[in-house]
């Protein structure tokens, strides 16, 4: 049950809660970057702790806590939750016993709760208050003209550092994710495979891998045009996407190839996966002629001194083998065979 004293929504509340999803930073592990800002803020304010609190929809999450341990707190309770109803603000309550709006919440009336509180809205070029960066007291007080500003001038900063953070995620976006298809590129897949076969390594489960490559695609490609042949990578890219299971990943290999890593999957796990792949790009509308794929599979527990580079050269090989018994089929690699 919500407190009595719980703080109203800002008329904002759904874009400002659009705007918090889109830093994608509640719930990510401590960062220096913060923690640094909320030492200045103790230091420069005299307080014995700082942070900064972000507003989810039903909580106060901390991204950063100095002089405290706390991750998070009911709406309901946060005097945060109350800063960003102002956004142009810094909020000050020297004696939160004294006000109305606190003087019955557990986190001031509790042994040793905070008396003292002063939050400067974190705010974004758009107006949404996020959260704010707060300083508290034990003790009743109050913060003069220059710690206000300080406080001010560090709350800036915070989500000046929320934007960097974002770009830096987006930046890494751009770089590991194909631009004709949108899946993943060859980048983040080699990094994706090696992180993949250490966790496996460590709980001895099989790590499944199929090999996905378009059939003729260079004949498609001479007849109808590059146009033509770039859509159905596209569209192929789509298929196979919608064809695989939410905890694998897809990830375009090269040329017309695509590869996908099936995490605790073995050969009879996998190969329903396949087929639903090759059956799935079969039987799809395309247009102006049909397009099928050929898939190879293999599956390895991850051994010590055995590289990643084998699970990937089996499914190659069984990839190969699809192509030279007549395509539009899956092949699981079950030894070295002539090709």
């Amino acid at each position: 049950m919500p407190h009595p004293d719980a703080p109203p929504l800002p008329e904002n509340e759904a874009q400002r809660l659009q705007a918090l999803r889109r830093y994608d930073i509640l719930d990510t592990p401590p960062e220096q970057a913060f923690d640094d800002l909320s030492m200045l803020a103790r230091l420069v304010c005299d307080t014995p702790t700082a942070l900064i609190n972000l507003i989810d929809d039903e909580r106060q999450w901390t991204k950063s806590a100095v002089g405290a341990e706390v991750s998070e707190l009911p709406r309901s309770l946060s005097l945060c939750a109350h800063a960003i109803l102002q956004p142009d603000v810094l909020m000050e309550v020297p004696d939160a016993l004294a006000d109305p709006r606190f003087a019955h919440n557990p986190m001031v009336t509790r042994e040793g709760g905070l008396r003292f509180y002063a939050g400067v809205p974190l705010v974004t070029a758009e107006g949404h208050a996020l959260g704010s960066l707060c300083v508290i007291d034990v003790r009743p007080r109050r913060l003069d003209d220059a710690q206000r500003e300080a406080l001010r001038a560090l709350g800036r900063q915070v989500v000046t550092q929320l934007e960097l953070r974002r770009l830096a995620r987006w930046f890494q976006t751009q770089s590991t994710v194909d631009e004709l298809t949108q899946v993943w590129n060859r980048r983040a897949f080699d990094q994706r495979l090696a992180d993949e076969w250490a966790r496996h390594g460590r709980r001895t489960e099989p790590l499944g891998l199929l090999m996905i490559d378009v059939d003729h695609f260079k004949r498609y490609n001479d007849e109808l045009g590059h146009p033509a042949g770039d859509r159905v990578l596209s569209e192929v890219a789509s298929v196979v996407g919608d064809a695989l299971r939410g905890t694998d990943h897809l990830s375009r290999y090269g040329g017309e190839e695509f590869v996908a890593i099936l995490p605790t999957t073995g050969v009879n796990g996998a190969m329903p996966v396949a087929q639903r792949v090759r059956q799935a790009v079969e039987r799809h509308a395309w247009q102006p002629r049909g397009v099928t794929v050929s898939v190879g599979l293999a599956s390895l527990v991850p051994a010590k001194d055995v590289p990643a580079q084998q699970l990937l050269e089996r499914a190659d090989h069984a990839l190969l083998l699809a192509k030279r018994r007549g395509r539009n089929r899956v092949e699981a690699f079950a030894g070295w065979q002539p090709l």
